[in-house]
């Protein structure tokens, strides 16, 4: 009773503060995952737009979680973007595609509205933190999927640390049961959910932020760069000395971290 209690005082506590931030929730497609939050003052002329998915092991998270958006619409909110936090569909209802597929009807239908919000339907970056990295990364690479549901192109992809940017390279040695139940035995999966391979020359730019303190994270990123710079593909690693957890909840904080994937943003032409 006592962990119910609690359970339910923290999701009252995250959506009032949600709240007290100009949230305002919107229903993407037709299952009950698939809204998404808007945080921004809808007064602005061609915002700039950011919309992140939260990570959680492709099963758990939500849009509402502090670390998802809290630091990040402090940050760049006041500075001039509409800032969007997105739920999927997740296991065991949608594996890691079907994720892929539900974000990018989430980003056709942030397109269709983004003038109402003040934001600009051509200034649209894409972020995701862990699975939701991955997610991200995998949609930004099949560009399949975003013609399937009309998805224009973005301008960029922020990848907040995930080691899943070549499936079958890490199934294929020891996957933790996480990525397991993720990803399952059949490699024809680990292949279509993989960005590696699709990762090509009509890409978007993507900033690869990894944490130095994992043992994957940055060889994968690095592995995932040289194998753009092959394709003709442009992708960027950032290497942050933070944990998996603090790479996504710190960003927006004041820190070089920060002014690092502003500066990135500023090469793309946003402010």
């Amino acid at each position: 009773m006592t962990r119910l209690f609690l359970l339910f005082c923290s999701v009252v506590l995250f959506t009032a503060a949600a709240n007290a931030e100009g949230r305002k929730e919107y229903i993407y497609g037709p299952e009950r995952r698939q809204v998404l939050d808007v945080y921004g003052d809808g007064q602005g002329a061609d915002f700039p737009v950011l919309v992140m998915l939260h990570g959680g092991a492709w099963k758990f998270g939500d849009k509402q979680h502090f670390g998802t958006w809290r630091a990040k619409v402090a940050h760049w909110v006041p500075r001039g973007y509409v800032f969007v936090s997105v739920n999927t569909r997740l296991l065991p209802d949608a594996d890691p595609v079907q994720q892929a597929v539900d974000l990018s009807l989430a980003m056709a239908f942030v397109q269709r509205k983004a003038r109402s919000w003040g934001g600009d339907p051509g200034r649209i970056v894409l972020m995701g933190h862990s699975a939701g990295a991955h997610v991200a990364a995998l949609l930004t690479t099949r560009q399949g999927i975003s013609s399937r549901t009309g998805t224009k192109p973005w301008i960029g992809t922020i990848i907040l640390d995930t080691v899943m940017l070549n499936v079958p390279r890490i199934m294929q040695q020891n996957p933790s049961r996480m990525h397991r139940n993720a990803f399952g035995n059949d490699p024809k999966f680990w292949k279509t959910s993989s960005p590696t391979e699709y990762l090509g020359s009509g890409d978007r730019p993507m900033i690869v932020v990894c944490s130095s303190k994992r043992k994957l994270s940055c060889p994968e990123a690095r592995r995932f760069a040289r194998h753009a710079a092959r394709v003709g593909a442009q992708v960027t690693v950032l290497p942050v000395n933070l944990r998996h957890g603090k790479i996504n909840s710190d960003l927006g904080m004041d820190s070089a971290y920060t002014a690092s994937v502003d500066k990135w943003l500023a090469g793309l032409g946003l402010p």
